[in-house]
C-alpha cells in the first residue's frame, strides 16, 4: 500500500514538475536504435514515445508516429545505438567517492616502496602540518602480502600526517605524525581494545601504522572534516563521473546527516541530476528520535528517497576482518572480527524495523551472515510485515552452503558485487581454503529467483563502471582472461540476468521495481545508451563500449563529447 502511494506521487509529480525548479518536457520520440525492455519475456523495440519524464509507448517509429500523443515530438535519431533501462548501482559511496577523486590514488601500486615514493611526492607539494590522504593500496599485490609496518612511510613524510586508507576502506596506515595526533604513539600495553577493530602492534608493543576497522576512527576523530564548499565540490565532481558511465541511480549505503543535507539542498537548487537512495549511517547512537521522520518518500522527481539504514556486521575479506565460522586458511589463528556484538546488532536492527525502515546490513564472512540471517528470522516472526521491507544483506561474500536457501526463504535480497569476485580471485582461496571458496560470490545459489538479485560495485572500492561490473557478471574472470580461469564458473549469469542485476533487480531492492528498472509504459524513462547489446554481445566487447548518453526522467543529463560516438537529435 505505501510503496503504492509513492508510485502514485511519483506519477503525479512528473506529471506537473510538482517541486521547485523541476524541469518539464514536451514529448520526445527516440528512434533509430534497439531498446531491450528488460520486460522478463525477451522483449525489444525500434522505438520509444516519452513524455512528462514517462515511458509512453514502444515499438517502431512508424507505430509511435501516428499515436495522438506523439504529435509534435521531438525525434532524436540513436544511430544504431543499444538503449537499455538505466542502469543502477546497487551499493556505493557517494561521499568516498567524492573524497577518493580529490585523494592520492594508491590503486594498483605493486609495491611497499612505490606507495611511499608517490605519497612523498604529493606531501612535498603541501604545507607542513597538512594532512595527506589517500586511497587504494592493497598488500595482497605486494611480494608477502603482509600487512607493512610505518617507519619507512614516516622516514619519507615527518613534517605530514598521513592517513591512508586500504582498498576495501576496512583498514588504513598511519605515518607516525598521524599516530602521534591521536595518542597512538609510544609503548601500547596492553593493546587498546576497540569493538569491531584493532590496533597491530610490533614486537616492541608500539603501533605499526596499521589501523582494522573501527580502529581507524582513533585517527579519523583527529582529521579536520571537511568544509562544507568542498563537500559539495566533491559530490557534483563525483555525480559528473557517475553519469559519464551510464549510472541513473545510486544505492548510497551509509549516508551521513551532513551528506543528507546537502543532497536536499543539491535537490532544491536542482543540482542533482543523479537519483540518489540514501540508506543511513546506522552505527552511530541510534534510538528513535534519530529515526523520527524517516523512511523518507521519494520527492515527485523520485530524485531522493531515504528508505533504509545501513549497519555493518563484520570486516572485509582482504584485510581479513571478515568474520569467519573457522579460522583463515592463511592465517590459522584469525577468525576475523565483528563490528557490532549480536546483542547490538539485533537490538539496531528491531530499532529500525519496527520504525518501517529497511536494514541492510554489510556481511562478508559465513560468520557473519549466518549471525544477520538469525536476526533477520527472529524479526520475521517478532516485527509484522518484515518481509515486505525486503531486508538486504550488503556483500554476502562468503555464505556457507547450508545458509544459502535461508537468503530465498526469508526474502532476503543479496545486494553482491560482480567486480569484487574478479578483484580478489587471484588469492581468495588462499584466504578460504578450496572447501570454503565454493560459498564465495555465489550469486545464483543466493538468488535463484534472478530477477531478485541486486548488483552494483561498491565504489570506491571498485570502479563504477557498471560495462564492467556486466562483464564480470557474465564471465567471471578478468579482462582477457579465459574461460577456464574463470572463479567457479557455475555462478556466471547469463546476459540477461546480468542486466537485470543493474536494473530491475537494484529496483526490486529499493521497494521501487514498480516504476523503474523496465522500459514499460507507466515507468521513468531512465536510459543507458550503449553501442553493444549487453544481453546478447561477446562479453569483451563490453570492455570495449563506451556509455553514449545517460536520460533520466526524460532529461538527457549526460552525453558523450562530440569527437565520441554520440546520439543526435534528427
Amino acid at each position: 500500500m505505501i510503496r503504492s502511494i509513492f508510485h502514485l506521487a511519483f506519477v503525479a509529480g512528473l506529471a506537473i514538475g510538482a517541486f521547485a525548479g523541476a524541469p518539464t518536457s514536451d514529448a520526445t520520440l527516440y528512434h533509430g536504435g534497439r531498446f531491450v525492455l528488460n520486460d522478463g519475456h525477451g522483449g525489444s523495440a525500434t522505438a520509444l514515445l516519452e513524455r512528462d519524464g514517462l515511458v509512453v509507448a514502444t515499438g517502431t517509429l512508424e507505430e509511435l508516429a501516428q499515436r495522438p500523443d506523439a504529435h509534435g515530438a521531438k525525434r532524436i535519431d540513436l544511430r544504431g545505438a543499444c538503449i537499455v533501462p538505466g542502469l543502477q548501482d546497487a551499493h556505493g559511496h557517494l561521499e568516498g567517492y567524492g573524497a577518493a577523486l580529490d585523494e592520492i590514488d594508491l590503486g594498483g601500486v605493486a609495491t611497499f616502496a612505490a606507495m611511499v615514493e608517490r605519497v612523498a611526492a604529493a606531501a612535498a607539494k603541501l604545507p607542513a602540518g597538512t594532512w595527506v590522504r589517500g586511497r587504494g593500496w592493497d598488500q595482497n599485490r605486494w611480494e608477502g602480502g603482509e600487512f607493512p609496518h610505518h617507519l619507512l612511510l614516516s622516514t619519507a613524510t615527518p613534517d605530514h600526517p598521513v592517513f591512508l586508507e586500504r582498498v576495501d576502506g576496512h583498514a588504513a596506515l598511519c605515518n607516525a605524525a598521524a599516530l602521534a595526533l591521536a595518542g597512538l604513539d609510544g609503548v601500547l600495553d596492553p593493546e587498546p581494545k576497540v569493538q569491531g577493530g584493532r590496533v597491530f602492534l610490533d614486537e616492541d608493543g608500539r603501533a605499526t601504522g596499521i589501523l582494522l576497522d573501527a580502529a581507524t576512527k582513533l585517527v579519523e576523530r583527529v582529521i579536520p572534516s571537511p568544509a562544507p564548499q568542498l563537500a559539495r565540490k566533491r559530490f557534483l565532481a563525483a555525480q559528473e563521473k557517475l553519469l559519464s558511465v551510464g549510472l541513473t541511480c545510486v544505492h548510497d549505503m551509509g549516508t551521513s546527516r551532513p551528506m543528507l543535507a546537502l543532497l536536499q539542498d543539491l535537490r532544491a537548487s536542482g543540482e542533482l541530476k543523479l537519483r540518489v537512495v540514501a540508506y543511513l549511517d546506522g552505527m552511530g547512537p541510534l534510538d528513535k528520535k534519530a529515526l523520527a521522520g524517516f523512511p523518507l518518500a521519494p520527492d515527485p522527481r523520485d530524485m531522493l528517497s531515504v528508505p533504509g539504514v545501513k549497519l555493518y556486521a563484520d570486516g572485509a575479506l582482504g584485510s581479513r576482518g571478515a568474520a569467519l565460522l573457522e579460522p583463515y586458511s592463511d592465517a590459522p589463528g584469525e577468525k576475523g572480527l565483528l563490528l557490532l556484538t549480536e546483542d547490538d546488532l539485533a537490538t539496531r536492527l528491531a530499532l529500525v524495523t519496527r520504525a518501517g525502515l529497511q536494514p541492510a546490513v554489510h556481511a562478508i564472512g559465513d560468520r557473519a551472515n549466518r549471525i544477520v540471517l538469525d536476526a533477520y528470522e527472529r524479526l520475521s516472526i517478532a516485527v509484522p510485515g518484515f518481509r515486505d521491507l525486503r531486508p538486504r544483506i550488503e556483500h554476502a561474500q562468503v555464505v556457507a552452503p547450508k545458509d544459502w536457501p535461508r537468503f530465498p526463504a526469508l526474502g532476503v535480497v543479496p545486494s553482491m558485487q560482480p567486480t569484487h569476485a574478479t578483484s580478489d580471485m587471484a588469492w581468495v582461496e588462499a584466504r578460504l581454503g578450496p572447501e570454503r571458496t565454493r560459498g564465495a560470490y555465489a550469486w545464483r545459489a543466493l538468488a535463484p529467483e534472478l530477477g531478485r538479485l541486486a548488483l552494483g560495485s561498491d565504489f570506491p572500492v571498485e570502479k563504477p563502471d557498471p560495462l564492467e561490473g556486466l562483464f564480470a557478471a557474465r564471465t567471471r574472470t578478468k579482462a582477457g582472461g579465459k574461460p577456464e580461469e574463470a572463479l567457479l564458473p557455475e555462478q556466471r549469469l547469463d546476459g540477461a540476468s546480468a542486466l537485470a542485476g543493474f536494473t530491475s533487480g537494484a529496483a526490486w531492492a529499493v521497494r521501487q521495481d514498480d516504476r523503474r528498472g523496465r522500459l514499460l509504459p507507466g515507468y521513468a524513462c531512465d536510459l543507458t545508451v550503449l553501442g553493444v547489446d549487453p544481453t546478447t554481445c561477446a562479453p569483451a566487447e563490453l570492455l570495449k563500449d563506451s556509455v553514449r548518453m545517460t536520460v533520466i526522467n526524460g532529461l538527457t543529463v549526460w552525453r558523450a563529447p562530440a569527437k565520441a560516438p554520440d546520439a543526435r537529435g534528427g
